[in-house]
């Protein structure tokens, strides 16, 4: 058997067909088909965010929130590419999400026997010729306008002034292309095979070619600051969900013929496909715009962030067209690929494997009671699938906090890092850590999140407590996790 998984970056699961039907605001097929072959998760979050923490947790099958947040993977990781690597499993990953590759995160394609890596999507130090024929839509002198000289520039020679040249010129369509030609020339080679296609499209900018702009404004925002969504008039934001729309329907598109490239090769035959994300993206909603953090206000993971996609195939459940109601989460893609490839997973892992959900094989024991998920330093969210508690600490003070790591965090304000303190687990030191928390509190919400349910359901409000405080014990998270929130 082999596992083919895509990590395709900033998609909501209420833009795919397999979750929103004909609500969707363009039809996704591709995703659809694959649905329809398969399983659709419906109770799937994300564990630790945003993007590199979420990949931390799927290369390495343990949540990184709890110890820290956005870096690189650590000595002593048995990341998942190299042990399948050492286990005779060929591993390939195909990707343009510049992360993987930048300081301060970028040694996430060291374990691949093999990565090809896109070159040019959003901040991308690559190109450094002029390209001052292109009117920047940002800020002269700001972030965002240095951002978009960047991007322009690394991607002017395929465009006709701001549009693409063609649909195969956009990087969806670059990525997956490049992983169906690596399909092609390896997928016989006799080993059983890991690819992993990590496409940063939609993430924004969004920027779909001209056949996924029909009905859209030429002057809306393709690259939107994030906060509060006040900055926007209500034809901006519907500017910008519709340009989002365009680039979840393009990457449909690409995904669609790479899917096509696993049918004529044979895959479908011998090979597992899981779809999912790392995160999703606000429009609007409680007032936000894109992933908010302590500095743009309400930080918490609302569900539109963290009520994300899973979808999966496996072969033995061909035409399955089936729902999962497990709770799951990204750790659990980990065990999930070595169990697919008959191999032991190690024993420190905090995810479990779903490969009897990929079957259609009834557990005796619920996957998980309670899913857990949270960004460094801020709210930790404990969900029994139905109802979510945002749990705060109850002041205004939020320490103690410890960043562990190998290196000190790059992302966070100066001066509010300590000095570097060796530590014995689970990494090599600890710093200290001068995170101020925005005003938001705690809160119990269910799936309408419209209003807090924490005084009306008092025992809710205990049992996920509870359940959050066993749920930090049986992880070995440091104790200060539950002294900063009160628990």
């Amino acid at each position: 058997m082999n596992v083919i998984l895509c990590l395709i970056d900033t998609l909501r699961r209420d833009h795919l067909t397999p979750y929103a039907g004909e609500a969707a605001p363009r039809p996704t097929p591709a995703f659809g088909a694959l649905a329809g072959m398969g399983v659709t998760f419906d109770r799937y979050f994300l564990g630790s965010y945003p993007c590199m923490p979420a990949r931390r947790d799927l290369w390495t099958g343990r949540f990184e929130f709890p110890w820290r947040g956005w870096g690189p993977l650590l000595p002593g990781d048995h990341d998942l590419p190299a042990v399948l690597s050492e286990a005779g499993v060929r591993t390939m990953l195909v990707t343009d999400h510049y992360h993987l590759f930048q300081p301060g995160a970028g040694n996430y394609h060291f374990g691949f026997d093999g990565w090809e890596f896109i070159r040019g999507q959003e901040d991308d130090h690559w190109r450094t010729d002029d390209s001052d024929h292109v009117r920047w839509p940002a800020e002269s002198g700001t972030k965002l306008h240095r951002r978009w000289a960047r991007y322009w520039r690394n991607t002017a020679e395929r465009r006709e002034g701001l549009l693409w040249r063609s649909q195969a010129d956009t990087f969806a369509e670059r990525t997956f292309g490049a992983a169906a030609e690596w399909l092609g020339q390896n997928a016989d080679g006799g080993d059983p095979f890991f690819l992993l296609i990590d496409c940063f499209d939609p993430h924004e900018p969004f920027d779909p070619p001209a056949a996924y702009r029909e009905g859209v404004a030429p002057d809306a925002i393709p690259w939107p600051i994030y906060g509060s969504a006040d900055r926007y008039t209500l034809a901006e934001l519907a500017g910008i969900r519709a340009l989002y729309a365009g680039e979840v329907a393009l990457v449909d598109a690409a995904f669609g013929r790479f899917l096509e490239v696993c049918l004529s090769t044979g895959r479908l035959e011998d090979t597992v496909i899981l779809v999912t994300t790392d995160h999703g993206h606000l429009f609007g909603e409680h007032g936000m715009i894109g992933k908010p953090s302590t500095t743009h206000g309400d930080s918490n993971l609302y569900r539109a962030l963290a009520h994300v996609p899973l979808l999966a195939y496996h072969p033995e459940a061909r035409g399955a067209s089936a729902r999962s109601a497990s709770l799951a989460q990204t750790v659990d893609l980990y065990p999930t690929v070595l169990d697919v490839l008959g191999l032991e997973a190690p024993a420190d892992l905090h995810g479990h494997s779903l490969l009897p959900e990929l079957t259609g094989r009834t557990r005796a024991e619920p996957l998980r009671r309670l899913a857990v998920y949270a960004k460094f330093g801020e709210a930790m969210q404990v969900t029994d699938g139905d109802l979510v508690l945002h749990q705060w600490p109850s002041g205004q003070e939020n320490a103690p906090l410890h960043w562990y790591g190998s290196e000190p965090p790059r992302f966070l304000k100066p001066g509010g890092v300590g000095p570097f303190e060796p530590w014995p687990t689970p990494a090599l030191g600890r710093y200290e850590i001068d995170c101020v928390r925005g005003p938001c509190r705690t809160t119990l919400l269910d799936e309408t999140e419209s209003h807090d349910l924490s005084l009306e359901r008092p025992a809710d409000m205990a049992r996920l407590h509870r359940g959050l405080v066993e749920w930090l014990r049986q992880i070995g998270a440091p104790r200060e996790q539950r002294l900063r929130l009160g628990l």
